[in-house]
């Protein structure tokens, strides 16, 4: 369980050099990225009710490598996966990872669905990342995120 959950911390994640820590947040379109911020803020502290908050219930994910490549479906198949690498109820992170410092990050705005995408640089791969973010009647929520990775 534990290699099954290192697996899935490298699947989403990725350690990031020092000049990715520069990188600037999501600012535009401004209640999208605060949104936006929010998410990968909850994500890197582990926060995982701030985290699970942001999902919509219809949300899919495309989990990179070395997760498996299936199209992951839904709240609770979503939940399940990334619950793996965040630390049990009422526990605190006993060591985070570095967290995801977007690089080349840009925000494409289509009024009440935005496309965030950004690069996460580290080790010998570059990962990249798309969120996909809605706004419907509870707000702001990610609808679908997509990740892969390949050599830099």
């Amino acid at each position: 369980m534990r290699k099954v959950a290192g697996l899935i911390v490298l699947c989403i994640t990725c350690y990031c050099t020092g000049a990715a820590a520069q990188a600037p947040a999501c600012v535009e379109p401004r209640a999208a990225c605060t949104f936006f911020n929010q998410y990968l803020a909850a994500f890197n502290a582990r926060n995982w009710e701030a985290f699970r908050a942001t999902f919509d219930d219809s949300i899919t994910v495309m989990f990179d490598r070395p997760a498996p490549p299936q199209r992951v479906d839904g709240r609770q198949a979503v939940e399940t996966m990334f619950r793996r690498v965040f630390p049990p109820p009422g526990a605190a992170p006993s060591q985070r990872p570095p967290p995801i410092v977007p690089v080349h990050l840009r925000a494409q705005d289509y009024g009440d669905v935005v496309v965030v995408s950004f690069e996460i640089a580290g080790g010998g791969d570059v990962s990249r990342r798309t969120v996909i973010l809605h706004h419907g009647s509870h707000g702001w929520r990610v609808v679908h995120i997509h990740g892969s990775s390949g050599p830099a």
